[in-house]
């Protein structure tokens, strides 16, 4: 069997009240494009990846931590391949039917769950999104991606606490992976009122993209309120 290297694929919802709302783009199984979301607004198409840091938003000591080196089936290797690209055309019941039959077949691995959390909760079906995220993180407690992913399907169903959590174990062991970040700084700000937590977030996001003229303004407005 030969070996081959499984990265994560995700994006967060880019919410049409509320553009804070980060869009996290992160590697596919051997593929470097992002699924987009629906919704009232669509999550820019962004060609997001770790792996050569075509955004300042990915980082190289990301992937290396995130990375997963294992042996793949070709066949679940493939079935997961088409799944993604169900994803990225917005085919998310035909792409769920192919996911969850991948981890059927294989139940160690972080990606295909993930993947199929970030399914469900496009379909609306959070209590199965929340279910498939934390299988991922039964594998791994500490994935960025997975808790990010959780962080946001508690955001949407107003666990603002357990949101808060994920997003916290994401940017405390991974400093410099900014959506979690970003969308942490969203949840103190707007749904939590904690001034002072969306402050340091969305300072600490500018030393790593200082150029975001869109946070800057949010840190201004932070300020003028606190």
């Amino acid at each position: 069997m030969s070996m081959n290297t499984i990265y994560i694929a995700s994006t967060s919802t880019v919410n049409n009240m509320l553009l804070r709302l980060f869009p996290l783009c992160a590697l596919l199984l051997l593929i470097s494009a992002c699924a987009t979301t629906g919704g009232n607004q669509k999550a820019e198409n962004q060609a997001c990846s770790y792996a050569d840091e075509r955004q300042n938003d990915c980082e190289l000591d990301i992937v290396i931590e995130i990375t997963q080196r294992i042996g793949v089936d070709p066949e679940i290797r493939q079935e997961f391949n088409t799944a993604i690209s169900l994803l990225n055309d917005e085919k998310y019941p035909e792409a769920i039917r192919l996911l969850k039959g991948v981890t059927g077949k294989t139940s160690k691995f972080t990606a295909p769950y993930i993947n199929l959390g970030i399914a469900y909760a496009r379909t609306g079906e959070m209590d199965k999104a929340e279910k498939s995220l934390k299988k991922a993180l039964e594998i791994n407690a500490r994935h960025p991606v997975a808790n990010n992913e959780l962080g946001i399907v508690y955001r949407k169903t107003g666990q603002y606490k357990k949101a808060r959590e994920h997003y916290q174990i994401a940017v405390n062991k991974y400093p410099k992976f900014l959506p979690a970040r970003k969308n942490l700084g969203v949840l103190c700000d707007i749904y939590m009122q904690d001034l002072d937590c969306a402050l340091e977030q969305y300072e600490e996001y500018l030393k790593r993209k200082p150029d975001d003229e869109k946070v800057k303004i949010w840190v201004a407005d932070v300020k003028s309120r606190l």
